[in-house]
């Protein structure tokens, strides 16, 4: 996941998000089953076919013959964050179904990029001077500007004010970032530390100068026991956060980190 922002492949970098959780995982069988998921699109749809036919053909695949759909029974199963899972049941989240969405348009030579919603992360297919908002969570339909804010009002009710500014495509990296750090909140809430651990770490590599990154892996490192990383985390938090809300409790954090290393002493 390292490397420049167009190096990264969106669907093979999901797919590495899930080889803590599953070691097992054959990566490449799994990107083979996202070029059979687009080779009869590529065969059906005319390329000179104007954007809503491209997009009517992909929806009618993917959420019609194929079955994806959001999973709204369980929305927070860890299983909906990874790619892998997704593609097996056909169920998942707003991003990941975005991810399968974009990966498939990809491949058959439609552009579409992701648009982060605060809570909903949606897509917007591109052809000649035509665009189109989509979501796939709820079967690709098509949304306005008011079908955006009334997702996102939904979401976060009025604490979120909704703006235009926030339909800008999303960057390779930040849908990742966006991916794993659901599935780093899922685990925390439900106390599962050594399963939230690799998540965090993949979250640093992926934006290594990000305070609140470097916090959270900071926190399970001490609850984990890897205190000198901790002390480290904790204090680059501290160094390029002084005035956040909860400064105060991390340098209480850090305090108790640096008593312990100080009464283990240097290894040796």
């Amino acid at each position: 996941m390292g490397g420049s922002e167009a190096s990264i492949d969106l669907g093979e970098a999901g797919l590495l998000i899930a080889l803590d959780a599953y070691p097992d995982l054959d990566v490449d069988a799994y990107l083979a089953r996202l070029d059979a998921l687009a080779a009869p699109l590529a065969r059906l749809i005319d390329p000179a076919a104007p954007l809503p036919a491209w997009v009517e053909a992909v929806n009618g695949h993917l959420f019609g013959d194929e079955g994806f759909r959001g999973n709204e029974a369980d929305y927070y199963d860890p299983r909906n964050s990874y790619l892998n899972e997704v593609l097996d049941r056909r169920l998942g989240i707003p991003i990941t179904l975005c991810v399968v969405y974009l990966e498939v348009a990809r491949r058959i030579g439609l552009d579409a990029v992701g648009v982060g919603l605060p809570g909903h992360f949606v897509l917007e297919a591109r052809r000649g001077d035509q665009t189109m908002l989509l979501d796939p969570f709820h079967g690709g339909i098509p949304l306005d500007v008011e079908d955006c804010a009334r997702l996102v009002e939904e979401t976060h009710g009025s604490g979120v004010p909704f703006s235009e500014d926030l339909l800008v495509p999303v960057p390779t990296r930040a849908i990742l970032a966006r991916i794993l750090n659901n599935l780093k909140m899922i685990y925390l809430r439900s106390g599962d530390a050594e399963r939230a651990w690799p998540v965090a770490e993949k979250m640093v590599h992926l934006q290594p100068d990000s305070p609140i990154d470097r916090r959270d892996r900071g926190l399970l490192a001490h609850r984990l026991n890897r205190f000198a990383l901790a002390r480290d985390d904790l204090r680059f938090y501290l160094d390029h956060a002084p005035g956040a809300s909860d400064a105060d409790v991390i340098r209480a954090s850090l305090r108790a980190v640096e008593a312990i290393l100080a009464v283990l002493g240097p290894p040796g």
